[in-house]
């Protein structure tokens, strides 16, 4: 059964945590989707340190801490999404690191991503705090992996959208408005990682072969 990633960016457990979640919910309701969550809130996490060991040999990063888990969550997803609280216009520090981070799956395990659903929540404090710019981030790492990305229908544009009045799981659960692009984006998901799980299988069972990933040097 295809299955849906739900990550958490936030350090501390509240609105980001619920729409995160919110969304899984909604994923759930598309028969055949199974899904799981993580989050990086109380995980040991670390820099990336560009010693470009994983590129040498050709392994995911030599760190051993909580990025480990996702490495192995993140490869066997067939969607993820992916949600940020916003802070200073941007995703937090620690799933920067996480992002970081995940730079060698294009060598370790070219098809980790490729082609597979992405989906983006932002979370903002204030109504116009930076939430574009945070989905944004989020979208491009999207992107650079080759994968599809889902901003859910009518008004969502480019991912869920939050205005907590920085008050957490109820702040969210007040915004109704944005909590529909949550749930609105968690069906689209869902929806496009069953065409594209067919899709991918049908590809993988056709063609033994594809183009080598461009590097940087």
């Amino acid at each position: 059964m295809p299955l849906i990633l739900g990550i958490s960016g936030s350090p501390r457990k509240g609105a980001t945590e619920y729409a995160v979640k919110t969304a899984l919910e909604a994923a759930k309701t598309v028969e055949g989707i199974e899904t799981e969550y993580w989050s990086v809130h109380q995980k040991k996490i670390g820099f990336c340190i560009h010693c470009d060991r994983c590129i040498r040999e050709k392994s995911f990063c030599y760190q051993d801490d909580g990025v480990r888990e996702l490495e192995n969550l993140i490869v066997k997803a067939d969607g993820i999404i992916v949600g940020s609280p916003v802070y200073d216009m941007n995703i937090t520090a620690q799933l920067a690191a996480c992002f970081n981070r995940l730079r060698p799956m294009f060598i370790v395990q070219p098809s980790g991503l490729r082609h597979k659903i992405g989906g983006a929540i932002a979370v903002g404090g204030t109504r116009h705090g930076g939430q574009e710019f945070t989905l944004a981030a989020i979208n491009n790492f999207f992107i650079m992996n080759e994968m599809h990305v889902v901003g859910g229908p009518g008004g969502c544009y480019n991912g869920g959208k939050i205005w907590s009045k920085d008050a957490k799981v109820q702040g969210a659960q007040e915004d109704t408005v944005g909590m529909n692009t949550v749930r609105a984006l968690g069906l689209a998901v869902a929806e496009a990682t069953i065409i594209t799980s067919i899709g991918r299988a049908a590809f993988q069972e056709k063609y033994t072969s594809r183009l080598e990933p461009v590097r940087d040097h």
